[in-house]
This record gives C-alpha cells, sequence and structure tokens, in this order.
C-alpha cells in the first residue's frame, strides 16, 4: 500500500516541514484504489505492448548503448567516445559554412544532421529495401539498421526527436531563404518517417494540446490521473501514448473544441504516413513492418517513458505549478539541446534552445526555483529517473534530488518526492489539498 501524501505545507513551501508533518496521514488515501474497469483493459493492452515491444527495443537500445560502452573504453561518462568527439569537432569545423544555412549561427550543426537524418540514413534504409525485395529479407541486416540508425547511447533517436521537437514548435522556422521552403518541416515530413513520427504530431498534438493543458485532464498525454511511482500505472499508460501517437486521441480531442482547422491537418499529416507506410507495404509487407511499423512502435515506447518521467511530479496545493510539475536537470550526461531545462521549455515554448540557460537564471534570480522548491536533480537523465520512479527507489532520487534552499534532509526529500509522486490531479484518486 503507498504511503499516504504528506500535508500541502510540506510539498510547497520552502521551510524545512517538521516531524510531526512527515508523520502526519491524510483521511484518505485515494491513490491506492483498485484499478477502474476502462483502466484494466488499458492495463491489458498495455501488457501487451509491453511485452511485444520491449524485447526487441530493448535489445536494440542495449546494443547501442553498449556501442557507446565501447566507443569510450568502458570509461567516462556517456557520450565521452571518440566517435562523439569527432562529431563535435566536425560541426565546429564546419560551423562557419553552414551558419549560411540557418537563422542561428547555433543552428549551424542541422546542416551536418541533414545530411546524416536526410540523406545517409535514408539512402541505407533505400538499399535495405533493395536488398530485400531482391535476396530476401534479412533479420541481420535489419538489426544493424536500426542500432545505427539510433546511434551510440541512442543519440540519433535523441537528437531525430528534439529536432521534430524544436521544428514544431518553431512558427517561423530555422532556415534561412532561399532554403526554408525546402527543409523548414525536413524533420517532421521527411526524416521522421524513418523514425516513427507521424508527421503532425509535434506541430499540432504536441504544441497546441500538451502545451495548452500542462498535464491537466484535457491533456492526452496526461500523466496526472494516477501515481507515477508504480510500474502498473506505467504500463496502463501505453495506450494513451499511442492513441498520440497516431494522431487518434489528439485529433478526437480538437474535434471536440470544434477546432476543425487542425483537425484536417492532422488528418493530412496522419493520411501521410499511412500512404508511406501502405506504399513499402505493397512492394514488401515483412520489410514494412520491420522498418517503418516497429520504429514507430519504438517511438510509442521510448517515448512514453520520457513524458512519463518530464512530469512525474506534482504540487498537491497547485497541480498548475509548472516548477514542481516539469523536472530540471542540472549536469546531465545528454542534454541535448538544453531539453533537460523543462520548465523554461513549458514557460517559452517557442524559445531557441540557447537561451533556456539565461531563461532560467532570470527565474532564479528572482528565486522562484528556490519559493516553488522546484523538482531538480542532477548529474542523471530522463532514462535513469524514469526507472528510479517506477521502480520506487525514493533514497536514489533524493540522492539526486537538489534543494535550492540547502534545509532538507536526506529522509525530507525522500519524503516529498513521495508525495510528489503520488498527487493526483483528476480522476477517481483526485488528492489534491484544500486551500
Amino acid at each position: 500500500r503507498p504511503t499516504t501524501p504528506l500535508p500541502a505545507m510540506v510539498a510547497s513551501t520552502s521551510r524545512r516541514p517538521s516531524a510531526e508533518e512527515i508523520k502526519k496521514l491524510s483521511d484518505v488515501d485515494k491513490t491506492s484504489l483498485p484499478l477502474t474497469p476502462y483502466e484494466q483493459a488499458s492495463y491489458v493492452v498495455g501488457l501487451v505492448m509491453l511485452v511485444c515491444l520491449l524485447p526487441l527495443v530493448g535489445t536494440v537500445v542495449a546494443t547501442a548503448v553498449f556501442w557507446d560502452f565501447l566507443d569510450r573504453g568502458f570509461m567516462g561518462r556517456p557520450l565521452d567516445g571518440v566517435l562523439i568527439s569527432i562529431t563535435s569537432w566536425f560541426n565546429r569545423v564546419t560551423q562557419d559554412f553552414n551558419s549560411q544555412f540557418v537563422k542561428h549561427r547555433e543552428d549551424a550543426y542541422l546542416v551536418n544532421t541533414v545530411i546524416l537524418y536526410a540523406i545517409v540514413i535514408p539512402s541505407i534504409w533505400a538499399y535495405c529495401l533493395y536488398t530485400t525485395v531482391t535476396y530476401g529479407f534479412s533479420y541481420k541486416q535489419c538489426f544493424m539498421y536500426h542500432v545505427f540508425r539510433i546511434g551510440p547511447y541512442f543519440m540519433n533517436f535523441a537528437y531525430v526527436y528534439t529536432l521534430c521537437h524544436k521544428e514544431g514548435h518553431t512558427k517561423l522556422g530555422m532556415w534561412k531563404k532561399p532554403y526554408a521552403w525546402l527543409l523548414n518541416n525536413v524533420y517532421n515530413w521527411w526524416v521522421g518517417l524513418f523514425y516513427g513520427v507521424l508527421p503532425a504530431s509535434f506541430a499540432y498534438g504536441h504544441s497546441i494540446n500538451h502545451h495548452k493543458y500542462n498535464n491537466g485532464p484535457k491533456d492526452v498525454v496526461t500523466t496526472s490521473d494516477k501515481p507515477r511511482d508504480s510500474v502498473s500505472n506505467f504500463i496502463c499508460y501505453l495506450p494513451r501514448w499511442f492513441g498520440y501517437s497516431v494522431n487518434i486521441t489528439t485529433i478526437y480531442q480538437f474535434y471536440k473544441e470544434k477546432n476543425y482547422r487542425t483537425v484536417r491537418k492532422m488528418f493530412f499529416g496522419s493520411a501521410y504516413w499511412f500512404a508511406f507506410a501502405s506504399i513499402v507495404y505493397a512492394l514488401n509487407p515483412q520489410f514494412a513492418l520491420w522498418y517503418v511499423v516497429f520504429p514507430m512502435t519504438e517511438n510509442v515506447l521510448l517515448l512514453a517513458c520520457i513524458n512519463w518521467c518530464w512530469h512525474a511530479f506534482l504540487n498537491p496545493e497547485d497541480p498548475k505549478d509548472e516548477f514542481v510539475g516539469s523536472i530540471t536537470i542540472f549536469d546531465g550526461p545528454i542534454n541535448v539541446l538544453n531539453e533537460d531545462f523543462h520548465v523554461v521549455h513549458h514557460q517559452y515554448p517557442g524559445a531557441h534552445w540557447t537561451n533556456h540557460p539565461k531563461l532560467y537564471d532570470e527565474h532564479a534570480r528572482m528565486d522562484d526555483y528556490k519559493k516553488h522548491v522546484a523538482t531538480i536533480f542532477r548529474g542523471t537523465h530522463a532514462f535513469e529517473l524514469f526507472f528510479l520512479i517506477i521502480l520506487r527507489k525514493y533514497r536514489m532520487l533524493a540522492e539526486k534530488f537538489v534543494d535550492l534552499n540547502e534545509k532538507m534532509t536526506l529522509e525530507e526529500k525522500e519524503h516529498l518526492i513521495k508525495v510528489r509522486l503520488r498527487t493526483c490531479w483528476w480522476g477517481p484518486r483526485a488528492n489534491l489539498k484544500k486551500a
């Protein structure tokens, strides 16, 4: 049975909570309620998804992580290896030339990503299609393709989805004229085809729905109706993320809101992806399954983990508190384009990634992060936090938690983490504190 949430005072104020407050129980612990019939159905569907996907996706990801271990000689932190160092060097030496194509000089690396993700990866994909049609399907070739596609420590995967994310938030695009007409949507509408991205999911489903409702009841990927420190609750969540990934739930939500213009755009994006998948299926059904459908299911599993982590914590007095409801990570080994400043991203969705540290500093100078006892961790990354959360490793989470007020003991951090993980905004387990 989960520990009952702490008093709201402990979770929302910057002063050190007393031992009496920590031990105090609420009258009713709703977080332990059994699953509803709908949730039970979601659990069954999610469990089938997990059993089918985890061995496949897990094997590819584990191999990519091992690739990174080899690259750095089993020393240092992730991405300290030779290959990543060469990539960083190449981005630096090509910056002056590449900057003529982009609006921000810091985005000059985009040219190199287009070469890799929009030309090299699709070319390898096309070669695999040719050999499959000509000589038959090769599981070995398929496996090697997917490991290369997601890259060492799955960095290609991380960058593609981050760039799809950034592109979806950038209304004016990242490219200068006359290249903008060709490249402004290159990640979502071309590169994404090889990584399981349905066009329009980031530009509309994510940008309009998720950022409007911020993990609330109308957010189609909300995590806030169940405690997040639970493997079974995450399994229930997988069908919800799948519905978003294939644009079904977002289309339905926009339709309910009578936002028919966005509905049409999302329908077109979905039709575009399904047309691509259908053409490939007509050429070779087995190839379509492993080279088109599999990356989409990979997206469902991995991005569901990330979003579950980004929005695992809630302030029981104010569920809209972005400083608590989104996480911030200091000194993370996998901080792709400053995505670790997730609070800043929700406050300023259209801000350029280079401005995230500055925007954090602005709020930090006003003590906003201290006043809200912001959810901050140090020296970790989203996937590590995800597993620590669902496996209820509260002590390890507490050791990584950053108390900017420097008042809390390790035990108090641990209790604070528990209450924030178990606070539910809506649904049968809603347990927000009354003012």
